[in-house]
């Protein structure tokens, strides 16, 4: 990639991109992908423009994978520019999309994706991206609410310093602060009512509950001091400040999560719609029982169906999570799921509908709710309770000894505003992204919010075999036989292997790496191999071994003389020997569940030195979730990679998956983690750890704050002017103490282990 960028001239993007840190590229990206989604919808889009009299150029709107800093937005420009009939591109890294517009039926828009593909950049439909925000405008609440503040402030500080009621525009300076506190209320305030109020109505208590009731409680407070013409009542400017520091630590806390679900696009193989043998379109929930459909090579068939050709070569990776070659002969079924990783489309024939397939029950699969946290609740429950006694008790002793009735109020108010926990509302959200941006140096990317808390529940680790433990394709056994081959062989074997996703087409295709591809036309033989036939040159062909050739798994010729034999071997990711070891030595419970045969699981234990009983074999879908609800799912972090596992992520506390070139679990599970090595799984637990630290200490501190705070309301020395500035003070210190519970360095993989 970096040779690409320098000769391309491109290599201004490592001066943006700055000490960013950048996805590696997956080999299984740079494979040739199918773009006729694409070239539909640019001729809808062009279509549409010709019908739009006043429309001088076609517009179209599309995902993008693999942004992460400005140098990805200069660079997609940069590629956009040099496309013949580019007009303009507008790129969204926020959202992961752009928009491009070009003079109508100038623009090659399938040529332009496979050019960032060269880049490691995938484009895909716009609705194709997965819902990434829970909370949906929040960004411009946060920046309304900004606004809001800055103009309470400015309004409430006259009367801070002195100003005379007298002044002309004193009126004016309170109606404006007014003003400002209640559109702040409105648009910010509104957030943490209304999830108060639904928490309430579960029967339950969130931090948003004393939020709520602190914004509330000022604001009408404030409105009557304001109205009845009583300054020691007016809280506007501590209202609008307080919802604008909320909703900024709310954006904080989810800023990283759906930056990370951003980076992901839908998984190409699962179909969107199929195509009947005369071409037509079909939505999936067309097919029935009797449809004839086509499934194009890299794709999942949507249904159990009866193969219509002569023979085919599917994977049942989606079904058992392993990724050996199967063959089908005519009239056999095919299971949903099943991918098609031959060269060619096959034609099946439905056995049932969308609405019954296995695969529609995989893909619409999904996570119980948040579990409640009785702690946290009764925590809340009773800083409730100690703050409304306090602030009751306040001001009835104060009217009881003599005081007047706006004096005990004052004293009610100032209790229930000073003690609204403005640090933790703060301070909770940076420990959140504190712990996701040193996960990240780790090669975790965490998706979703809450994972700290469930992680430091977890007593065991279970894990899926093929593609977790072990890599995802079988690894070849000499590269050196690879590397010896000519310039002009390792070119065609790239033509041959990219055209299918068979497992040792796959492995081969990451062994070599990117390049040219020789020209010519690619043939399978179903259950033979692969043919090249170049156009004035030799025929290459990637065979099966013949019966005298049992020491190689592939057979590599050049015009029918033998040239190279391949073998391939199943391993291990680097340091899962040793993560396993510590992790079970801190005393965790380590188990394994596969799909494979008793006989695999059980060499993949005795490598990682496991006892018998800590793997399970042949392992349908249905299966690992029974077992995990038979063995303490609440207590379970579960990681694996196909969309097998799909059913035993609902099931287990916390999930994990590794990010390939197909994303399905990814776009589901709590965290996605890169490169191919399984030593962060310790320092993650860690972090976890430090996490609660870090929230320990805020709530400790929010505990003595309030305790001395409440103290001083209580003996009647709090008026709006220390409430504004002890709200930002305590906010400040807590930020500093959660700081403190992060390291700057963490323990990295050695660099054999990358």
């Amino acid at each position: 990639m970096h040779e690409l960028l320098l000769g391309e001239g491109l290599d201004r993007f490592y001066d943006l991109r700055g000490s960013q840190q950048l996805t590696p590229v997956a080999p299984e990206s740079l494979r040739e992908r199918d773009y006729d989604w694409l070239s539909r919808a640019v001729t809808d889009a062009e279509q549409k423009s010709a019908a739009d009299a006043n429309a001088s150029a076609a517009h179209l709107d599309l995902s993008v994978q693999g942004l992460s800093c400005i140098g990805c937005v200069w660079l997609i420009e940069k590629v956009y520019q040099k496309q013949p009939g580019a007009r303009r591109i507008d790129i969204d890294p926020t959202a992961g999309s752009m928009e491009l517009e070009w003079h109508v039926g100038s623009l090659d828009a399938v040529e332009f994706a496979r050019e960032l593909q060269r880049f490691g950049y995938l484009v895909g439909p716009r609705d194709a991206q997965p819902e990434t925000s829970s909370e949906p405008g929040l960004q411009r609440r946060l920046g309304a609410c900004g606004a809001f503040a800055m103009n309470a402030m400015a309004f409430s500080l006259p009367r801070y310093f002195g100003m005379p009621e007298d002044f002309p525009f004193a009126a004016w300076f309170e109606i404006i602060a007014a003003a400002s506190a209640t559109l702040a209320l409105i648009v910010g305030g509104s957030y943490f009512i209304e999830r108060a109020w639904r928490s309430l109505q579960m029967g339950a208590l969130h931090l948003d509950t004393p939020i709520a009731l602190g914004i509330v409680t000022a604001y009408i407070a404030s409105l009557f001091g304001w109205l009845s013409g009583r300054a020691e009542l007016n809280y506007f400017d501590f209202v609008a400040t307080f919802i604008f520091l909320m909703l900024a630590g709310r954006w904080l806390q989810q800023r990283s999560v759906e930056r990370n679900r951003r980076r992901l696009l839908r998984d190409a193989s699962i179909p969107r719609d199929v195509r009947s043998p005369s071409g037509e379109v079909l939505p999936l929930t067309a097919l029935t029982p009797g449809t004839l459909f086509v499934t194009a090579p890299g794709q999942a068939l949507p249904v159990r169906a009866r193969l219509l050709d002569a023979a085919a070569t599917i994977s049942l990776e989606w079904i058992n999570g392993e990724s050996e070659a199967v063959r089908r002969q005519p009239h056999e079924q095919l299971p949903a799921g099943a991918m098609n990783i031959g060269a060619t489309a096959l034609d099946a024939e439905a056995l049932e509908s969308w609405e019954e397939s296995t695969l529609r029950h995989l893909l619409e699969a999904r996570r119980a709710a948040p579990r409640r946290d009785p702690s946290l609740e009764n925590l809340l429950r009773g800083y409730l309770g100690a703050v409304l006694a306090a602030a009751l008790g306040g001001g009835l002793w104060w009217w009881v000894h003599g005081a007047s009735w706006v004096e005990a109020i004052s004293v009610t108010l100032s209790v229930l505003v000073i003690s609204c926990p403005c640090a933790l509302g703060v301070a909770l959200p940076l420990a959140e992204e504190l712990a996701a941006s040193r996960a990240q140096r780790l090669g975790v990317f965490v998706r979703e919010p809450g994972l700290w808390r469930r992680l430091r529940q977890v007593v065991r680790v279970v894990f899926d075999k093929t593609g977790t433990l072990t890599l995802e394709n079988p690894v070849l056994a000499h590269p050196e036989t690879l590397n010896s081959l000519p310039d002009d062989a390792k070119s065609a074997l790239r033509r041959l292997v990219s055209t299918t996703l068979h497992p040792v087409s796959r492995s081969l295709f990451d062994a070599l790496g990117p390049g040219p591809n020789a020209e010519g036309t690619v043939d399978e033989v179903v259950g033979h191999g692969l043919t090249l036939n170049t156009p004035s040159g030799p025929t290459w062909e990637l065979r099966r071994p013949g019966e005298n050739e049992q020491n190689a798994d592939a057979v590599f010729t050049q015009n029918g003389a033998t040239i190279a034999r391949f073998q391939f071997e199943d391993r291990l990711r680097p340091a899962s020997v040793e993560e396993l070891t510590r992790l079970r030595q801190r005393g965790f419970t380590i188990h394994v569940l596969s799909g494979d045969q008793p006989a695999k699981v059980q060499h993949i234990l005795d490598q990682l030195h496991l006892p018998p009983n800590s793997g399970s074999a042949s392992m349908s879908p249905a299966a690992k979730a029974d077992w995990l609800r038979q063995n303490g799912a609440d207590r379970t972090l579960f990681i694996g990679d196909g969309a097998n596992d799909s059913l035993a992520f609902d099931e287990a506390l916390c999930s994990g998956s590794p990010m390939g070139g197909r994303s399905f679990l990814e776009q589901k599970a709590d965290f996605y983690f890169l490169g191919t090595h399984l030593a962060f799984v310790q320092p993650l637990l860690d972090l976890a750890a430090r996490h609660r630290i870090a929230v320990r200490r805020a709530f400790l501190f929010a505990l003595f704050y309030n305790i001395a705070a409440v103290s001083f309301c209580l003996a009647g020395r709090v008026n709006p002017l220390i409430a504004a500035i002890l709200m930002p003070l305590s906010s400040l210190l807590t930020l500093t103490l959660v700081m403190a519970s992060f390291p700057q360095q963490l323990p990295t993989p050695k660099a054999s282990e990358s």
